[in-house]
């Protein structure tokens, strides 16, 4: 009998954007260099808006008025458009390429197992159908909303987008990390854009729209990890943040306060 993959599960207190980000690139770095998959859970404090990696954004934000408003700005190591990171949870999936398939079977796997821990506090999520609409090029979406459609795997309620996930490939390792939307709106995405506009809003819904209620403290973090159990044909051992990974975030985490990384499109 084939023995169940076991995985790390870590469920870290709120931080920093740049501090969030350092700690899923160390994480991404451990399992290119043979470590377990592991599955980390997180919020953030104070709010942040977040940049793709490859996002133009310079010129296109206001960091002064981020920063008047108590918004923090970060760059993700994983592609995708804006997200404003504040009443939410936050996955981060860090597994060898091939251990659950090439990365759109990797990024489907664990937005099925998303739906199915939602499916556990009664929220009737789904995937997104495909869109009949082309999506913009990234240089003319770049002022776009990450929450501004569903786009087609991900998860939504209906056609409103719920969690907005996002990837990256290397050195045959994925990171795959994605934002649960609690409660609030992700209004400050477009209030601090600069320019004329149009400037899209967000087609999103939150845990408490769809659902009627915010679960309790923890029930969302158990619900996912019995959905990425269940779903995956893992299981989850808890544990901290090693070290070595501890110590190489803190190193990594100067690039994520840089400027020269968060303005550099």
């Amino acid at each position: 009998m084939q023995a169940t993959p076991v995985w790390r599960l870590l469920v870290d207190p709120p931080r920093e954007g740049a501090a969030n980000m350092a700690i899923d690139e160390a994480l991404f770095e451990g399992v290119q260099v043979g470590g377990r998959p592991v599955l980390r859970l997180y919020r953030w404090r104070p709010p942040c808006l977040s940049f793709g990696r490859n996002q133009p954004a310079r010129g296109r934000y206001d960091p002064g008025l981020a920063a008047a408003s108590g918004i923090a700005i970060v760059r993700r190591p994983t592609g995708g458009l804006a997200v404003l990171h504040d009443r939410e949870l936050t996955y981060a999936v860090a597994v060898g390429a091939g251990e659950i398939g090439g990365p759109r079977a990797t990024y489907l796997a664990l937005n099925r197992a998303l739906i199915r821990a939602l499916a556990r506090l009664g929220l009737p999520a789904s995937v997104a159908p495909p869109r009949s609409d082309r999506p913009l090029p990234l240089d003319r979406a770049g002022g776009h909303p990450c929450f501004a459609e569903a786009a087609s795997g991900e998860v939504a309620v209906g056609r409103r987008k719920l969690v907005g996930s996002a990837q990256r490939c290397e050195r045959r390792t994925l990171l795959q990390h994605g934002s649960i939307l609690l409660d609030g709106d992700q209004s400050a995405v477009t209030r601090l854009q600069t320019g004329p506009g149009p400037h899209p809003v967000s087609d999103s819904t939150t845990v408490r729209e769809a659902l009627g209620r915010l679960p309790a403290a923890g029930e969302l973090e158990a619900a996912i990890m019995a959905g990425f159990e269940q779903e995956l044909g893992i299981r989850l051992e808890e544990g901290p943040l090693l070290t070595a990974e501890a110590e190489r975030a803190a190193r990594i985490e100067e690039k994520y306060r840089s400027p020269e990384w968060t303005w550099r499109r």
